[in-house]
């Protein structure tokens, strides 16, 4: 029963928050299908987990829920809850049926300009599977991986966004295409948005979008 309260608990603050900024809440199976294409990337498309003699793993599915959208800062914002879902057919232990889930809280704003593919994220105990480049300010390269499609770009773009990602709290982005966003690896249970720090997490994501520009001539290869 607790569970059960905590859930519509949850779902109610979602609506409120939604309500108090004018946003809408969408349960639209083709709009969350067309969110998910965007999010091109960790954690959202992992790789595939490694093989193992005794794990017999079975469908991967994953799915938006909470899914809000509405005005940030005269951008287009969505902030949504996503599971990754693995399917377990024999654990080694004889176990069958089983699912092991993991969740996310991301939010993410329409770019107004197509831009490279960059991604940063903060450093941890944790190596990313490929290295990052180095960048034109070693303050970021110390504390951030930067990922890039267009290093020439990225590091022309990392060094005006340095006093943002110096002062931040060290979310991990994106940018790629015409998106950009930010996630967080969400461990309460039930899942859900942290409402707290929805807000915090636009306003670096728009401070960023106003630093970045496109390519220029002598940037290199897009």
């Amino acid at each position: 029963m607790g569970f059960m309260r905590d859930q519509r608990d949850g779902r109610r603050a979602i609506r409120e928050f939604a309500a108090a900024r004018g946003w809408t809440l969408t349960t639209s199976p083709e709009e969350h299908r067309a969110i998910l294409e965007r999010l091109h990337g960790e954690p959202f498309h992992p790789e595939p987990p490694e093989p193992s003699p005794y794990l017999v793993l079975g469908r991967r599915r994953h799915r938006l829920s909470l899914v809000m959208r509405g005005a940030h800062h005269g951008g287009s914002a969505v902030v949504f809850l996503y599971t990754a879902e693995q399917e377990v057919l024999d654990d080694g232990f004889g176990r069958r049926g089983r699912e092991l889930s993991a969740y996310w809280v991301a939010a993410l704003l329409d770019l107004p300009v197509r831009v490279p593919r960059l991604q940063v994220t903060p450093r941890t105990a944790v190596r990313p599977p490929r290295p990052g480049i180095a960048t034109a300010d070693p303050r970021v390269d110390e504390r951030f991986h930067v990922h890039t499609d267009d290093p020439a770009w990225a590091s022309r773009v990392t060094r005006a966004l340095a006093p943002i990602l110096l002062d931040g709290e060290g979310r991990p982005w994106r940018v790629s295409g015409t998106t950009i966003l930010t996630w967080e690896h969400v461990l309460t249970w039930p899942p859900g948005i942290p409402l707290g720090r929805v807000d915090a997490a636009l306003d670096e994501l728009t401070r960023i979008t106003g630093r970045l520009s496109p390519p220029v001539q002598g940037d290199g290869p897009q």
